[in-house]
């Protein structure tokens, strides 16, 4: 097989620019990333160099799987042949995101409109798991799942602030060993932390009434089921536990008519990198059929972060193509970031208009 990193760079007459190129990208980022303090510089940095490493080391067909899979955003077939295509793009997206320090694969609501700035989307993506995690009512002693639970870093967030223990599921096994990786690393494996490879769309692995607490992070839009996904939550979850879902949903506003609109949401799909946009009651429905009581359902909107990782992302690109033409960069990677920055004004736009949102949030109680 060929190694992408043979089309990144010229032949053998680049390879003294090879070796400064990456260290002035990682500059150029942290400086456009806005970072405050050397230790949170470094640490971005540090970051940038690992996504461009993993990129560097990807297979050519990689990236050929990632830019054939973005037809699934357009003909989902509902089945497991979406799964494939989403991981085939997660595969890329996930270093891409990294080089924003993008370590959590969601815009959060804005939590403290004083801080609103893209060098704050941790902080507030921090902000918001704290409220999910005192939504969720959860303690030491007591155990949640994350459904979705991406490469893990917003399970150990709401592990280290309730004290409970965290169990993560997702179909990637890439980001389920980042995420085992990263807990053992800081000591919580088998503890306070575990992670399996799973799919929302099989019945759960797990016993009845074995979790005190059931939460999912954007991703509820990846099942093919809402209704039987929230039967299996409901076995699974103890009488009186607490349903948490940030869902990716269209509203009331929406009309799939509108040409306009319904162009616009195909592109906010891109970008977010989800099959659908189900209206907001679907989920709702699906709760509700299954027993559980809803306690909030309200839009928190995105518009405003996203806005915020648009304005970081458009100038990488930019420096992305200029290396592009000059021949030190791959189109492969060229094309990967552009397909992030094309799409994301409609997003943006969407959001604004209120035609749809991937923040919404639905909290419910499972039966007493």
């Amino acid at each position: 097989s060929v190694r992408i990193s043979h089309f990144i760079f010229a032949p053998a007459a680049m390879g003294a620019l090879r070796l400064l190129l990456v260290p002035t990208l990682v500059v150029i980022v942290a400086l456009l990333g806005g970072r405050s303090g050397v230790q949170d510089q470094f640490d971005h940095a540090y970051t940038i160099v690992q996504a461009l490493r993993t990129l560097f080391g990807m297979e050519q067909a990689d990236f050929d799987a990632f830019l054939a899979s973005y037809d699934v955003f357009d003909t989902p077939n509902g089945d497991g042949s979406d799964e494939v295509k989403v991981n085939a793009v997660y595969k890329v997206l996930v270093p891409l995101m990294a080089l924003g320090s993008l370590n959590k694969y969601y815009i959060p609501p804005v939590m403290d409109p004083s801080r609103n700035s893209f060098k704050y989307l941790n902080y507030q993506q921090v902000l918001f798991e704290q409220q999910v995690g005192d939504t969720l009512g959860v303690k030491p002693g007591q155990v949640a799942l994350d459904m979705g639970c991406g490469s893990g870093y917003i399970a150990d967030t709401i592990q280290e602030h309730t004290g409970a223990k965290i169990v993560g599921i997702n179909i990637s096994p890439e980001q389920i060993a980042r995420a085992r990786a990263h807990a053992e690393k800081s000591g919580k494996l088998g503890k306070l932390l575990d992670f399996q490879v799973a799919s929302m769309n099989d019945p759960l692995p797990f016993e009845d009434d074995f979790f005190d607490a059931v939460y999912v992070m954007q991703a509820i839009c990846y099942c093919h089921d809402p209704r039987a996904l929230m039967k299996e939550v409901r076995r699974v979850l103890k009488p009186g536990g607490i349903f948490s879902d940030l869902s990716i949903v269209s509203l009331d506003n929406y009309d799939e008519k509108n040409q306009t609109q319904y162009k616009m949401m195909k592109n906010a799909q891109r970008v977010s990198v989800v099959t659908t946009f189900r209206p907001r009651q679907v989920y709702e429905d699906a709760c509700t059929s299954n027993g559980f009581a809803v306690k909030t359902s309200k839009l928190l909107g995105a518009a405003d972060m996203t806005q915020a990782a648009t304005d970081y992302f458009t100038p990488l690109g930019s420096i992305i193509q200029f290396l592009n033409k000059i021949g030190l960069m791959s189109t492969s990677v060229m094309e990967s970031m552009d397909r992030m920055n094309q799409y994301a004004r409609d997003l943006v736009q969407g959001e604004r208009e209120e035609l749809f949102s991937i923040n919404y949030w639905l909290v419910c109680q499972a039966p007493i």
